[in-house]
């Protein structure tokens, strides 16, 4: 069977026999908050066509995106083999279809198979990977460059050049006001890279987009490859 997310694809038979019987298919509503913090991770997410947002927030209501979770990867894979508590508020960026497995159902499968801890450790390592270069990106990179990556990365996720998203999401993403968005998207319409309405951007031009966007990308891209490809079961 093809699960559609990486994590899952990567296991051995054995270990989806121990998992299989509690995953759950499940809808996920755009903006719905799946954690918030010093909450207590019950559920670990894996998805299939959705995007999960992890977002820092401040005590004056600020928020900032660390990292979005796609079907590379999933959320609460660490928390199975470490505390449970949540530290950043989990939200559904794009809506759509993810598996759901109480977070004690993978702990116990992980205590009695090394493969699978190892499976985790490694799944895990692309969203750190992710949080760290978007750290970068932030502190170096323009807002059109950022905004060019995040779409080029949300595409190879939702693999359509279709991608449904609000001014909202996209200034937590880029921890801009939504005027700067509206003048960093009108820029790559522009120059004929996207087109943008109201919820829904659509990528018109990928070469053109990847050549606005800068390293982080590509570096992101190669990360996945090295610590995932030679792992996967399946090709998703």
């Amino acid at each position: 069977m093809d699960w559609h997310n990486h994590f899952l694809d990567a296991l051995d038979p054995a270990d989806i026999g121990r998992l299989a019987a509690d995953l759950v298919e499940v809808t996920l509503e755009r903006g719905a908050v799946l954690d918030e913090p010093g909450r207590t991770v019950r559920d670990v997410y894996l998805p299939i066509d959705c995007v999960l947002s992890l977002v820092t927030v401040m005590r004056d209501g600020g928020q900032v995106e660390s990292r979005t979770i796609g079907c590379e990867s999933g959320y609460g894979l660490l928390h199975a083999l470490g505390s449970s508590t949540a530290y950043e508020r989990m939200s559904v960026q794009v809506a759509g279809r993810a598996w759901k497995l109480p977070l004690e159902r993978l702990r116990a499968a992980a205590l009695e198979s090394d493969a699978l801890s190892r499976c985790i450790v490694h799944h895990a390592q692309v969203t750190l990977l992710q949080s760290a270069q978007s750290s970068a990106c932030n502190s170096l990179h323009t807002a059109e460059q950022r905004l060019a990556r995040w779409l080029l990365q949300t595409r190879e996720r939702l693999r359509t050049d279709v991608l449904p998203l609000t001014q909202e999401h996209l200034a937590v993403m880029l921890g801009v006001q939504r005027t700067t968005v509206t003048a960093v998207a009108s820029e790559l319409q522009a120059k004929g890279l996207i087109s943008y309405v109201r919820g829904r951007i659509t990528i018109e031009d990928r070469s053109g987009l990847e050549r606005v966007s800068c390293e982080c990308f590509q570096t992101v891209q190669r990360g996945i490859d090295t610590l995932l490809k030679p792992k996967r079961r399946a090709t998703v």
